[in-house]
């Protein structure tokens, strides 16, 4: 049952979600990163070049990113949680079948297809309801969450490599197979939660306080829930309630979001980020073993970015905030930095100087990858979020299927990772020069990100409307039966 309450908790039963994001992010994001240990295994098994290799890899990656497209419209329709267990066996299913793959066609298909979606249906739902649960500990909450992603992918490139030893790369599937549905295990803590839509600066009233359910139960939906949805405007001049589907609501939010310059500014940044993050990530392995480096230690560079990854996330939420520096400034020197890096990662011949590389860029990439995330929240508010990194992820998978592919075809052509590499790290810093617009546009909503505009709350008392009688308010914490 979806419990009501007047605004995010920042505690409670978010830190079982957090918990259960970790696990689900670890055992999706951080498999599927960790196929780069399988690239010269397929390239030798299925005599194919690095840029059809590379379309396996970065297939996966992209659809897991673009099916939360899907996951934030079938999270709204049926729940997050069912959605996040249905996606987990999707992906266990997807590995069980890429042990028994002839062709890298087949490959397109269990991994690219069956593991990405599935991971996907898991992963993205899941994490937009880590923005609802949290408001003030949010960046935090994000960081410790999609720090799970880092951790699988510093655990499991090492044990890849030993499982293929061992049992062939075939049977490795069968074992990762039986890491995914830890998903479908731990979704089950995923628990809905309603919150108020209220916009700033429209009057606050009984119908202006009408529950959004994007991400509540369906089963236990009233009947006036049921027919009452919230049309919502980005821009937060309106707040109508209207009676519409959840596929037409989700389209008109959309709509709205497109409309609205701020948003499509931070979606354009976030598409470049994409394009040059999953480079390194996919081709740092076999540009180790091109330089000579010895697979284990080739392996270990993947762990390198990940350790990195991991402690970026975490720190991201512990960045200083005051009022001229904010999130989205941190955001821009991230993607900045981990953009500069990548151009001069050609310089980086020897093992050392790979791994300092490697975890530099973890650290920068990760803080990025974490703060865009917050930085959307603070921007869309929490309770259109879903939707919101549903239509992002969308446009940003496009960058990530092309990416890894495009490094490949710039190897073959080159017959070197340099330009690849270079290429890498123009994506990353021309988002980081795009976000930078946000500073000077004059949305209210992008004063407050930005720090240009003291929020009403720090200068003068705001009168609060009471909470609707069927919400639970933070002062009570006892759930609605």
């Amino acid at each position: 049952m979806a419990v009501r309450y007047t605004r995010p908790l920042d505690g409670g039963w978010g830190y079982a979600v957090v918990l259960a994001v970790f696990v689900i992010t670890a055992c999706s994001v951080g498999v599927s990163r960790s196929f780069g240990v399988f690239f010269e295994e397929f390239s030798v098994q299925f005599d194919q070049p690095a840029t059809a290799t590379s379309w396996v890899i970065s297939t996966c990656i992209g659809l897991t990113f673009a099916g939360a497209f899907f996951g934030s419209m079938f999270g709204t329709m049926f729940g997050f949680r069912p959605v996040a267990m249905v996606g987990g066996v999707l992906a266990a299913v997807g590995c069980i079948l890429t042990s028994f793959a002839t062709s890298t066609d087949h490959l397109y298909v269990t991994i690219g297809v069956m593991v990405g979606f599935g991971s996907s249906l898991a992963v993205f739902p899941s994490l937009s309801l880590v923005g609802k649960y949290f408001e003030k500990r949010r960046a935090i909450a994000n960081g410790i969450a999609f720090a799970g992603a880092g951790v699988g992918n510093i655990v499991f490139p090492p044990v890849f490599t030993y499982l293929i030893e061992e049992y062939g790369w075939r049977g490795s599937f069968l074992i990762a197979a039986g890491v995914m549905l830890n998903i479908t295990a731990f979704a089950a803590l995923l628990r809905p939660i309603e919150l108020p839509m209220l916009t700033p600066g429209a009057e606050t009233n009984d119908s202006q306080s009408a529950l959004h359910r994007e991400d509540s139960d369906p089963h236990t939906n009233t009947a006036q829930n049921e027919d009452m949805k919230v049309a919502i405007v980005s821009n937060g001049k309106s707040a109508t309630p209207v009676p519409k589907s959840p596929a037409r609501m989700i389209l008109g939010q959309w709509k709205s979001l497109l409309s609205y310059p701020p948003y499509i500014c931070l979606t354009i940044s976030v598409f470049l980020l994409g394009f040059g993050f999953f480079i390194p990530i996919v081709h740092m392995t076999p540009r180790a073993r091109y330089l000579g480096i010895e697979q284990y230690q080739a392996a270990l560079l993947l762990s390198m970015i990940s350790i990195g990854d991991v402690i970026g996330r975490i720190l991201s939420g512990f960045l200083p905030t005051y009022r001229r520096i904010r999130r989205i400034h941190w955001y821009i020197i991230a993607m900045v930095l981990m953009g500069t890096a990548s151009m001069l990662s050609p310089l980086a011949t020897t093992y050392p100087t790979l791994a300092t590389y490697s975890f530099f860029y973890g650290v920068v990439g990760g803080a990025g990858m974490s703060m865009s995330l917050t930085c959307l929240a603070e921007l869309v508010g929490p309770a259109r979020l879903s939707n919101a990194m549903g239509l992002m992820t969308l446009l940003m998978s496009v960058a990530i299927l092309g990416g890894p592919p495009i490094a490949g075809k710039l190897y073959d052509t080159t017959q070197n990772y340099d330009m690849s590499f270079i290429v890498a790290g123009c994506g990353p810093v021309l988002g980081g020069l795009i976000a930078a617009i946000l500073c000077c546009l004059g949305d209210e909503n992008v004063r407050r990100v930005t720090g240009r505009d003291r929020s009403s709350s720090e200068t003068e008392p705001v009168d609060e409307a009471p909470a609707p009688a069927n919400v639970v308010s933070l002062d009570d914490k006892e759930v609605l039966k």
